[in-house]
């Protein structure tokens, strides 16, 4: 009797979880794209009187990972996020007081220009990828 239901009814079964399958994937995608990060409000960020250092938040890498800045010079860093897949989404680092949560191409940070000489660390949320910056 069993066997005669399941025989039955197993091609829309199948076909049921396909289209959970596909919606979920779609989702999940959806959300990891630009397509919404352009429906958000960004604040523009006043640059004019900042140097401007970017490095590349990419796949599992920062480019470069090192950086110089000059001491006493407004300095602000662009943590410029490359692809939305990847496992970076927040730069922290306990030596500079940074928390930056990456939410678009642009992430800027500002330097604090009464850090003394000196080399920082700073690392993804998760600790697997690090970079320095050096104050000159």
């Amino acid at each position: 009797m069993m066997t005669k239901i399941i025989t039955k009814w197993w091609p829309l079964l199948v076909l049921g979880l396909a289209v959970i399958v596909v919606i979920t994937g779609l989702l999940f995608y959806l959300k990891n794209t630009s397509v919404l990060d352009k429906q958000q409000v960004t604040q523009k960020e006043d640059l004019a009187n900042y140097e401007i250092v970017t490095i590349k938040v990419e796949n599992d890498s920062f480019t470069p990972a090192h950086i110089e800045v000059k001491e006493g010079v407004p300095t602000k860093i662009n943590f410029k996020k490359m692809t939305n897949l990847t496992h970076i989404r927040s730069i922290v680092s306990q030596d500079l007081d940074m928390f930056v949560y990456l939410e678009n191409e642009d992430n800027y940070f500002t330097v604090d220009e009464t850090l003394k000489l000196g080399t920082y660390n700073f690392n993804c949320g998760m600790y697997m990828t690090y970079g320095t910056i050096t104050v000159k």
